[in-house]
């Protein structure tokens, strides 16, 4: 027995002790979990199906509940909404076999505390999560308020995965779909980032409104301000009428602003003003627009790193980071390599006609032992590409295609002395590899880093003059004047000596 149990039992009578009520279907369940609790100081209750479970509750009598999602009767989530209608504020605990994301995200939308998976390989746990509870409830907090919404399938993909990491992942989502605090989605290219903020966005009730999709590096700089506020007629050349940013097209649904720590250190100050005032104005206007979307934003970067640097706002990056939701990679989370494979085979077969419809233990093996530096966007790239080109209605060993990324980890960085070629080939290896393997407008991101620094760079050294400038970089001045307003660059010529 642990101190914290001890404690329990010397400190509260048996009549004060606080009550836990078990209900599973499962005798054997409940007796393990009856003998392990009672031997931490609570007292239990028991209850065979759902409806002892809901009378159970309705007596009021216990802190805690420990309800199965499968149950004879209505079931454990049935349960859970009928004792929220009748107001009954019990924290309940969701037990269930079945860990799939819906379960989880059912659970935490239906009002529970919390959610944990059998078979327990640690009751330890189980008492853990009933103290935790137990401690809430005696402190009176106030849980968020989470309302029953129709259960709606996820737009663009279903999140796989019932590991213990993605379980805390779902629970998140459970827990903000019905508010509109900030959230900041942290992980590796390839980890599944849009499919969460989808998530968060179609199972809120937002789900009627838009979801506005924002990649902020494969945007050129100059022209994601207009992207994000709009423009009014004329505000720059070749503004030839007014044009709604994203903000004003997300009207009552949710604006996803991808790669947000590639935004551009001059367009943050505008960000948080949407943040912290919640409204804006379109480029070259002067009306007040109110912002009437939620914002879910996304890093593959370390933007705690970027604001020591001053490469961002650090007002901002706690404006973002209201709710962090942290989505391992997928070599942390390996056991849910399976199901994805499974999943992406099927997926081949329904959507592309493949003819592959199982996969070898062999190649199984050598899935689960790669590393997978894209994630899995690129486990689901290496899948359909197997599915589609195997020769057989099983997939090999042989038919998988590995990449060359799995020991990226290992390349050396260019060091200080690399050369400019050295160093463009590195950040056209990243550009590839945050695609997951697979690029996509590179040409345009690497001519949108290089060029508004090369510009700036000539007219430092031509002292401000457009002339001089358009001479060094061997531009036309016309050409040089449209690439200053793109990058909305001000020129400052030197005062004279």
């Amino acid at each position: 027995m642990s101190p914290e149990e001890q404690k329990i039992l010397e400190t509260n009578g048996a009549a004060n002790r606080p009550s836990v009520l078990v209900a599973d279907d499962d005798p054997a369940i409940r007796l393990v979990l009856r003998h392990r609790l009672e031997s931490a100081g609570y007292r239990v209750a028991e209850a065979a199906d759902s409806q002892g479970a809901l009378e159970g509750l309705l007596s009021n009598r216990h802190d805690v509940a420990l309800i199965d999602i499968m149950m004879p009767g209505a079931g454990g989530l049935e349960v859970l909404t009928e004792a929220r209608t009748q107001g009954v504020r019990t924290l309940i605990v969701i037990i269930t076999a079945a860990s799939t994301m819906d379960n989880a995200v059912e659970a935490m939308k239906r009002e529970a505390h919390d959610y944990l998976t059998k078979p327990f390989e640690n009751l330890d746990l189980v008492v853990a999560a009933v103290a935790n509870a137990v401690e809430i409830a005696a402190q009176a907090a106030d849980l968020t308020r989470l309302k029953d919404e129709v259960n709606r399938q996820l737009v663009g993909g279903e999140i796989i995965g019932a590991s213990a990491a993605m379980q805390e992942v779902y629970k998140l989502i459970g827990r903000v779909v019905n508010n509109d605090a900030t959230v900041l989605l942290r992980g590796e290219s390839g980890t599944g980032k849009e499919l969460v903020a989808r998530a968060i966005h179609f199972k809120s009730p937002r789900w009627r409104g838009p979801f506005v999709a924002v990649n902020c590096s494969a945007i050129p700089h100059g022209l994601l301000e207009s992207e994000l506020f709009g423009h009014e007629r004329g505000a720059f050349t070749g503004a030839t009428e007014r044009r709604a940013g994203k903000f004003e097209q997300a009207v009552g649904g949710t604006v996803f602003l991808d790669e947000i720590g590639d935004l551009p250190i001059e367009l943050q100050p505008k960000l948080l003003r949407v943040l912290q005032e919640r409204e804006f104005s379109r480029v070259g206007g002067f009306e007040t627009l109110r912002m009437q979307a939620r914002i879910i934003a996304a890093t593959n970067q370390d933007l705690e790193t970027a604001v020591a640097a001053k490469k961002f706002r650090e007002d901002l990056y706690f404006r973002l980071r209201v709710i962090p939701i942290d989505l391992p990679p997928l070599r942390e989370r390996r056991e849910d390599i399976t199901n994805l494979t499974d999943y992406f085979v099927g997926k081949a077969v329904r959507e592309m006609g493949a003819k592959s419809r199982y996969i070898s233990p062999e190649a199984r093996t050598k899935l689960g032992s790669y590393e997978w530096p894209g994630n899995v966007r690129e486990l689901e790239n290496t899948v359909l590409r197997a599915a589609l080109l195997a020769p057989a209605t099983t997939i090999r060993a042989d038919d998988i295609e590995l990449g060359r990324g799995g020991s990226r980890a290992a390349t050396p960085l260019p060091g200080a002395g690399a050369t400019l070629a050295e160093l463009i080939t590195q950040r056209i290896a990243d550009l590839i590899e945050a695609d997951g393997g697979e690029p996509h407008d590179l040409y345009q991101k690497l001519v949108a880093e290089l060029e508004k620094p090369l510009i700036e760079l000539a007219l430092e050294r031509a002292a401000g003059n457009q002339v001089h400038a358009a001479r060094i970089l061997g531009l036309n001045r016309n050409t040089l004047r449209k690439k200053l307003t793109e990058h909305r660059i001000v020129p400052h010529r030197a005062p004279p000596t």
